[in-house]
């Protein structure tokens, strides 16, 4: 009777066992079918297209020389690379880019106060049927995640005077000066405005060094301290400006347009296009909202933007 018992009970246990590996092996099944769907539904209905048929446009930057530069570990300390020029690749990116931007009626055009997106705002709309009347909106909104010497500005009163209001499209930095005057940095340092996981002290410390580099017009010194700044970006192994930070530019970019824009965002057939960067829109393709600074790579189903390409974004 005793051995029957036994019996019964370990045929149980063999039964409880088989079921609970079963739905284990189904929860695991669930859950890879649920991530594949959830990048499935990133593929078919994201936050972007690549398209042309939203009312917002997002146009990364042409080529340069950073682009281009095959040693990927060198480069990002390279102080000729710091705000880099378009290379002739990326001119001839953008100028390919008008038979595109040609064909649109754009309501607004807005762009990043970096070098290259300057370059490719000109190359591309300098033959747009209606470039009399475009008048560009310089906004720190936009701006690149500040990774590498390349993400930093060299002197943005240069940048100022060679796409002055004289200039094939006109610039206005009305908006960026505006931004300025509310922050406690320097106009060409605003970026530090960003830099949120960036230790207060340092970063003070590291700013006012650079202000009086620049200030004092030595712009080797700036070059050296720009570099510095690169290494202990990457010797700390933390963006200064969380992906988290960058998003919320994003966001808060897009609540300026939506408010600005109120009357025309139904009008699909004028565009806003904005002049950006790779890694600014690669975070801005994101579904996931981040809830942490301490997150330093992209989420799977990110898009991240060949130069000069243009994106669609559902806003």
């Amino acid at each position: 009777m005793n051995y029957f018992k036994y019996i019964i009970i370990i045929v149980l246990f063999f039964i409880i066992f088989k079921i609970r590996k079963s739905i284990s092996f189904n929860n695991k099944v669930n859950e890879k079918f649920e991530k594949e769907n959830i990048n499935e539904n990133q593929n078919q209905n994201p936050y972007y297209r690549k398209d042309l048929t939203q009312k917002l446009l997002f146009m990364r930057h042409g080529e340069t020389k950073f682009n281009s530069d095959k040693d990927l570990e060198s480069r990002k300390t390279n102080t000729k690379y710091i705000d880099c020029k378009l290379d002739y690749n990326g001119i001839k990116q953008a100028k390919l880019k008008q038979k595109v931007l040609n064909k649109l009626t754009l309501e607004q055009v807005y762009v990043s106060p970096f070098y290259r997106a300057l370059q490719t705002l000109t190359y591309s709309l300098e033959n747009h049927p209606n470039k009399d009347n475009i008048i560009a909106i310089v906004t720190p909104y936009v701006s690149e995640i500040s990774n590498c010497v390349n993400d930093y500005i060299l002197d943005i009163n240069k940048t100022k005077n060679d796409f002055n209001m004289n200039s094939k499209i006109k610039i206005d930095w009305t908006y960026f000066d505006e931004y300025v005057k509310k922050s406690k940095y320097d106009e060409n340092f605003y970026y530090f405005d960003h830099f949120d996981c960036f230790d207060e002290d340092e970063k003070n410390k590291t700013y006012y060094e650079l202000k009086s580099f620049y200030d004092k017009g030595n712009i080797k010194k700036l070059k050296i301290g720009l570099k510095k700044l690169a290494e202990l970006r990457f010797k700390k192994k933390i963006r200064f400006e969380s992906l988290k930070n960058a998003q919320e530019r994003y966001i808060k970019f897009v609540v300026y347009i939506k408010n600005k824009h109120r009357n025309t965002l139904e009008n699909k057939n004028e565009k806003i296009l904005v002049f950006s960067h790779s890694c600014f829109m690669t975070v801005a393709t994101n579904m996931t909202k981040y809830k942490s600074k301490k997150i330093q790579n992209y989420h799977k189903g990110f898009y991240g933007p060949k130069n000069c390409e243009i994106l669609s974004y559902i806003i």
